[in-house]
């Protein structure tokens, strides 16, 4: 399980910080990478600043909501399976994400993993090796370039496209890895994982 936009909506909040802090008026439409610094015209290093300002904002502290289903299809898959959150946030925002977590989503995760991307310091790991060490089976994350990567270390994954409304998803090539499959809300997601663990 990934967290930034499978659980809660950052790209939504990160965008609205951005248009107010620096007067660049995207949609989040326009977010067809995870690279910001695209997005925004400007260094990769500037946008690892900006994001890290975003951080410290009430954008950030409290502007994410959760996204609509989860929490029901989660407390259902949580009958069948160890629930874990391996997510590319930075150690920099741990406190504030499990926080988060437990206040919208308590008591359901086992453990959350932190992969540090992004980071203005500290050594950064691969989800990959992450879920791996950790022994999982399956990944829900909206991140093509993580679904290829964790597909290919034999990871089934469900690349979460949220009512078809991520730009970022959209790669083609990523669906055509046999252990890809895209979903588009979490009433597909608990469909798919109980029929994976079924088998």
């Amino acid at each position: 399980m990934t967290e930034e936009v499978v659980l809660g909506n950052f790209v939504s909040a990160l965008n609205n910080f951005i248009a107010d802090r620096y007067s660049l008026n995207h949609s989040v439409s326009e977010y067809h990478v995870y690279e910001f610094f695209k997005i925004w015209k400007c260094s990769r290093d500037e946008a690892d600043i900006r994001v890290h300002e975003f951080f410290k904002t009430p954008y950030f502290k409290t502007g994410i909501h959760p996204i609509p289903g989860a929490n029901e299809a989660l407390h259902k898959l949580s009958k069948f399976c160890n629930l874990c959150v391996v997510t590319s946030r930075q150690n920099a925002i741990k406190d504030h994400t499990i926080d988060w977590l437990e206040r919208h989503y308590p008591g359901l995760f086992q453990d959350i993993h932190f992969g540090n991307h992004f980071a203005l310091d500290g050594e950064s790991r691969r989800k990959s090796d992450i879920c791996r060490s950790i022994g999982a089976k399956f990944l829900v994350d909206d991140n093509p370039r993580y679904a290829i990567e964790c597909a290919e270390a034999g990871i089934r994954v469900l690349l979460f496209d949220y009512e078809n409304s991520y730009p970022w998803c959209k790669c083609e090539d990523v669906h055509e890895h046999p252990l890809v499959t895209r979903v588009q809300n979490w009433k597909e997601v608990e469909q798919q994982l109980i029929s994976w663990i079924a088998s």
